[in-house]
């Protein structure tokens, strides 16, 4: 069987769904499986294995589309998708919830399905009609996965949990924090503690700012739209890595998986997260300090305070660095195939997939 991954997204991109999308890819296309990703034709065609630095290229078909709008481009792909995939036989279809409704029609094409969902949906209509037969869910946290039972039903061995995941080799460099100031040309004696991530509102992205203003020797940097491989620089150039969340927003506080923990567990500083529920799917007191969310002085005292006992963060940052082994892209993904192969098929239907003896 070949699995294709439907996605309405614009790629490559430099957007978390991006490389999610990119290193999930990667990871199936490594375990053996015969992938191809199905995208609207938007923007540039770049290669994604050369914008993502990937160790192999991923096959893609890009779909035309009526690029006038979001709307109307998702409903053109949902159409654009469903007339390229009716007549493939012995298939999976694999999607993500990009949108509300663009996915709608792989219902329909007689195959298995299973999709990402990264967010709890309200009841209604596009997404009642489309998880009443899907295969199979994959969720990022549990509390998606409560959402997804009570408010359409959907039984407990449909939905695997699976947070994101990190790239190691990536992340677990030997660089120095004096080697990687000097690359980006930072001040070499001055306490950073940076934050990685798009400034959009619904993070409660102005938290940082307040809390800039409680602090006389310590600076906060907002990473941002930067080149997705300079990013282990920037950590390695940290003394101290924030994630946020607020209380303000219920995806921020309860349905997040943020790539962004998982890279700072990785590189070896010490993480001071937002004390939420979706953080602490992930991390613990044995592995970040917490602030309160939505207290910009709450996180101003944590900065300076740890900024100040930099040792006494080493078996915080130990913990993490060992816990994050368990979140690699690899892993997840074997993980992922393994949950197709047992949930709506026999292991005879699914034989065929090319991955049974390559990790299973």
């Amino acid at each position: 069987m070949k699995i294709y991954y439907v996605a309405n997204a614009r790629m490559p991109s430099e957007k978390a769904h991006g490389i999610q999308l990119a290193k999930m890819c990667e990871a199936f296309l490594l375990r053996g499986a015969d992938l191809e990703l199905v995208l609207p034709r938007r923007g540039e065609g770049r290669s994604l294995k050369d914008f993502y630095g990937l160790q192999v290229e991923i096959p893609v078909r890009r779909l035309p589309v009526l690029n006038f709008g979001f709307i109307l481009s998702s409903f053109s792909f949902m159409i654009s998708s469903y007339f390229y995939l009716r007549r493939k036989k012995d298939a999976i279809i694999y999607t993500i919830d990009m949108d509300n409704f663009s996915f709608v029609f792989l219902r329909f094409l007689g195959l298995p399905y299973f999709s990402e969902i990264h967010g709890a949906k309200k009841k209604a209509f596009f997404w009642e009609v489309f998880l009443k037969k899907i295969s199979g869910s994959i969720v990022i946290n549990n509390n998606i996965k409560k959402s997804l039972m009570g408010t359409f039903g959907l039984a407990s061995k449909k939905i695997m949990v699976k947070p994101n995941g990190i790239d190691l080799e990536m992340f677990s460099g030997t660089i120095t924090k004096e080697e990687a100031r000097k690359k980006l040309d930072l001040p070499p004696d001055k306490k950073i503690a940076i934050y990685v991530g798009r400034e959009v509102s619904w993070k409660g992205m102005g938290i940082l700012l307040e809390a800039q203003k409680f602090l006389t020797d310590e600076t906060i940097y907002i990473i941002s739209d930067r080149p997705y491989q300079e990013i282990p620089y920037w950590l390695r150039a940290a003394d101290l890595c924030i994630v946020i969340g607020t209380k303000k927003n219920e995806y921020s506080y309860l349905h997040t998986s943020p790539m962004k923990l998982f890279e700072y567990m990785a590189s070896g500083r010490p993480i001071l997260a937002a004390d939420t529920p979706a953080n602490r799917e992930i991390v613990s007191e044995n592995e970040a300090y917490f602030y309160e969310p939505d207290n910009p002085k709450d996180l101003a005292d944590k900065i300076s305070k740890i900024m100040t006992n930099l040792l006494d963060s080493k078996l915080k940052v130990d913990n993490a660095r060992a816990k994050v082994e368990n979140y690699t892209w690899s892993k997840r993904a074997k993980e992922i195939l393994e949950f197709i192969r047992n949930g709506q098929h026999s292991v005879s239907d699914i034989s065929s997939l090319g991955v049974g003896h390559v990790g299973f």
